[in-house]
């Protein structure tokens, strides 16, 4: 439905294909097993490796490249775990999903805060 919108524009076409199962989940459309294992553990998972990657290999600009990306990525699951909680079969995996997305924002929120501290750090002292 929301693909009739765009217009026209095959590169609209072609982003629209590509993220129509992300946009579903934004809409709350998407099972909560897929989108809080696959899209919110899996992919942080990733995220988070990459970062770890730049920080032992002492790439700071990448760093900070990666921090807003991971903020972002964190607004975009966060919102798509609330919206997708009662896409199961069993409510309390509903409560528990959204119980967790509390407590993921919330640790999200410090490390990001604690990252950029030190990586602010970083910066003056060179």
């Amino acid at each position: 439905m929301w693909r009739r919108r765009l217009g026209s524009s095959k590169v609209i076409k072609f982003a629209a294909d590509v993220f129509a199962a992300e946009v579903r989940a934004w809409r709350g459309e998407e099972p909560l097993w897929k989108v809080f294992w696959v899209y919110g553990v899996a992919t942080s998972g990733v995220i988070v490796a990459l970062y770890i990657v730049a920080f032992y290999d002492g790439r700071m600009a990448l760093r900070q490249v990666l921090l807003p990306c991971f903020a972002a990525y964190t607004a975009w699951i966060l919102v798509s775990v609330w919206r997708c909680a009662s896409n199961t079969k069993e409510t309390l995996w509903g409560t528990f999903a959204r119980f967790l997305t509390v407590a993921w924002a919330a640790n999200t929120i410090l490390v990001l805060t604690f990252l950029q501290l030190n990586l602010f750090m970083k910066y003056f002292q060179h």
